[in-house]
This record gives C-alpha cells, sequence and structure tokens, in this order.
C-alpha cells in the first residue's frame, strides 16, 4: 500500500501534458524518461516482492536501512573506479555525526546518488592533489532529525567555478576532459545497470540530474555549496518516510 501510494502521486504526468503546459526543454524531457522508468522498476519490483520474502524489506523499502554501511558500500565502489582511472593514491573517507541511523528508505535511489556524488567528489580531491601523496579526506557527516535525515559529503578538491555551477544541473554537460555526445549520454541514461549503480566515472553528464529527479521523487533535495579554489560540500536531504506519505493524497 505505501508503494502504491507513492507512485499513484508521484508518476509523473503524460508527456503530451508536458509539452502542452510548460516550456519545452531538454531537461524537463529527461526528467520525464527518468521519473517514468523510476516508477515502471519499483512497480516492477514491488511486484516481484510479493512473491519473495526479504528481512528488514517491506515490499522495496528497507525499513532497517543503516546509512553509514550505505555511505561505505558505495564509497569503496567509488575508490574502486576513481583509483582504476587515475592511478593514484585515493582519499579516505571519514563518516561522522549520526553514524548509528537507521532509515526507511528505497535503497537503489541512495545508492545511485550517494556513487555519483562520491565519484565527484574522489574524481575533483585527487585532481586537485595530484602530486600529492596524502590527499586530504572525503569527510561524510550523518544528521538525524525528526522529520528529515541528511548526509553531507565534503571534498577538498578544488571547488566548483561559477560558470560550472550554472551548468551542473542540465542534462549532457560535464567537466570531465572526455565530453560525450547527446546519443551517448542517453544511451547511459536507459541502461539499467547505470540507473541502478551509477555510470563511469564521469563524462555523460547525467550523474547529477538524475540524482536530483530521484530525490525530489521523493520530495528530497541535493544542494551545493562551493568554495573555488578550496572545495565543495553536497548536501542530501529526505525526509522520513512518514512524512512523505503524510504529503500523499489519492
Amino acid at each position: 500500500m505505501t508503494v502504491s501510494r507513492l507512485l499513484h502521486t508521484q508518476r509523473p504526468q503524460p508527456l503530451i501534458t508536458v509539452l502542452i503546459l510548460q516550456p519545452l526543454t531538454v531537461k524537463r524531457v529527461m526528467d520525464y524518461i527518468v521519473l517514468n522508468r523510476l516508477c515502471n522498476r519499483i512497480l516492477a519490483r514491488h511486484h516481484l516482492s510479493m512473491h519473495i520474502e526479504r528481512e528488514g524489506y517491506v515490499s522495496v523499502i528497507n525499513t532497517e536501512l543503516r546509512l553509514k554501511n550505505v555511505i561505505n558500500k558505495n564509497a569503496a565502489f567509488a575508490a574502486n573506479v576513481c583509483q582504476n582511472v587515475y592511478m593514484e593514491t585515493i582519499p579516505e573517507v571519514l563518516i561522522n555525526g549520526h553514524t548509528d541511523t537507521k532509515v526507511s528508505f528505497i535503497p537503489n535511489i541512495i545508492d545511485y546518488v550517494l556513487r555519483e556524488i562520491l565519484k565527484n567528489s574522489f574524481r575533483a580531491t585527487v585532481e586537485g592533489h595530484m602530486l600529492k601523496v596524502d590527499k586530504p579526506p572525503i569527510i561524510v557527516s550523518i544528521s538525524n532529525a525528526p522529520d528529515y535525515w541528511r548526509i553531507r559529503v565534503s571534498d577538498r578538491g578544488a571547488g566548483i567555478s561559477d560558470s560550472q555551477l550554472q551548468n551542473i544541473d542540465n542534462y549532457c554537460y560535464t567537466s570531465f576532459k572526455e565530453e560525450s555526445d547527446y546519443s551517448e549520454a542517453f544511451g547511459q541514461l536507459l541502461n539499467p545497470s547505470v540507473q541502478d549503480h551509477g555510470s563511469s566515472l564521469a563524462g555523460y553528464g547525467v550523474g547529477i540530474p538524475v540524482s536530483k529527479a530521484y530525490l525530489n521523487f521523493v520530495k528530497g533535495s541535493l544542494e551545493y555549496q562551493t568554495m573555488p579554489g578550496l572545495g565543495t560540500d553536497v548536501y542530501i536531504k529526505v525526509p522520513h518516510l512518514n512524512r512523505i506519505l503524510d504529503e500523499v493524497r489519492i
């Protein structure tokens, strides 16, 4: 029932409605495609979950999702990708704050978002300190409040310039040297493994826009605070499941 209510209210409007009633932009159409696929995949997994019992799960929702474990898992993935690209020493990931926090949430969504953000943090730190053996650590902080839980990812890379910050939410925009074209990015966007596990280190320009679309789906947010030349803090804010359902109207 929980998943059905969430999908009922959060599924995007028909594409023809989007095109007629709202300004036509690449971002709007791509958001529509991303959220439709997300809803379809959640609905399919919800159906399968009715036939497969998993401890700690209600449908696709993990009712005891420990955020520290999620961060460690995705940090290991991002570190491995980064090391394969740069063949450099990689920064350590330090976790602080409310490290015992457990939440009820859909793991695939937060996995994707954290992997994309951590890959960016690893890349920025390595590129910003290429000549140093000991790289400054990436610090991940967890905060748990009655209505929301938050994760902050702080790196001390090169930061984000004003021009990059203006385009960071756009699909197919990338600051990576080897830029891809729209067809490659679109192919990556529709790849199921990419949607679950994240793309390569960088270059397709879909990681951040898709992450924002995913968080908007659960009424969360993704925000940046950056100081060019010093580093970037990324803030993930997600309401607790009961708060999301309080806003659901059938």
